[in-house]
């Protein structure tokens, strides 16, 4: 009865050591399987994305030494042109007017005794010429273009005659002006063959505007003839005071519409204003320039 209790203490003793030694081998198993596969995996690495932002640390802030550009404002100053009609009477007149220092314009009537020789001095001198061409006023009566006048009575052909020898009488010519015309510049039909003549020639018109109802600036359009105009008559007085009154307006009208022209005549009153007045003009920043530097491409 004793040994029967013994050997089943010995056996409970047995089972207990065994079934400690399985799990204590099971824990151990488990141990390193559980450490290897967690060695056996390598870290998960984080993908580095370039940037696209720029390589300074705000959007609003600019590299270093980087200045703006500066914005470029392309002025131009007022200019005008000046224009003295009626000249070839004498060769007195030009002088007078190579002792103002200034580039004015020259307009010479076809067929007077120095018309030549005033074009042939003056261009020696480098001032421009134009052909100042007689045309037909409204009142005939009072008022005679003279010789190589471009009548209304004319034909086409003889129109075109006329205008081509009077561009041959005067040498260097720039360009092509009116002599009165009052009358000639409203006929849309006769001006036509005028102002076709005068491309021909490869020349410029510069319109007096002797009549606000002119053609000119319509007709030389449809042809494609280069052409100006007029917008300060100088001396319909011929007083100093009045001329420079009219200089002022010349100035001011180029100071609005960045250029303008004037024509005077050779009287003395117009000589003596306009040098009066040079300094003026030069002082309020305009540039003198000859008449063709105005002209429009039609």
């Amino acid at each position: 009865m004793g040994n029967n209790k013994k050997n089943k203490g010995h056996l409970k003793r047995s089972n207990a050591l065994t079934f400690g030694i399985v799990i204590g081998i099971a824990i151990v198993i488990i141990f390193f399987k559980y450490y290897g596969e967690k060695r056996s995996v390598e870290p998960i690495k984080k993908e580095t994305i370039p940037s696209t932002a720029p390589p300074f640390a705000k959007p609003e802030e600019k590299p270093a030494g980087v200045e703006p550009l500066p914005e470029i404002v392309e002025k131009t100053k007022p200019r005008i042109a000046i224009v003295i009609d009626d000249m070839g009477q004498d060769i007195k007149h030009l002088r007078e007017l190579m002792d103002i220092d200034m580039p004015i314009t020259i307009a010479v009537i076809p067929f007077l005794p120095h018309s030549k020789d005033v074009a042939e001095e003056a261009n020696k001198a480098n001032m421009e010429i134009l052909l100042h061409i007689p045309m037909e006023p409204k009142d005939m009566k009072n008022h005679s273009p003279g010789r190589g006048s471009i009548l209304t009575t004319m034909s086409e052909a003889e129109i075109r005659e006329q205008v081509l020898r009077d561009i041959d009488a005067v040498p260097h010519i720039k360009g092509v002006n009116n002599h009165m015309g009052s009358k000639l510049t409203e006929d849309v039909k006769h001006m036509r063959v005028v102002l076709s003549a005068v491309k021909e020639r490869g020349l410029f018109f510069l319109d007096s505007k002797t009549t606000p109802n002119s053609a000119v600036k319509r007709i030389a359009k449809e042809i494609g003839l280069n052409m100006a105009e007029r917008q300060v008559f100088l001396d319909n007085e011929q007083d100093v005071s009045y001329i420079k009154r009219q200089i002022n307006d010349l100035i001011k009208k180029a100071k609005k519409n960045n250029s303008a022209i004037a024509i005077g005549h050779p009287h003395p009153a117009t000589f003596a204003a306009i040098k009066e007045m040079s300094p003026i003009i030069k002082g309020e920043g305009i540039d003198v320039v000859p008449a063709s530097s105005l002209v429009t491409d039609q």
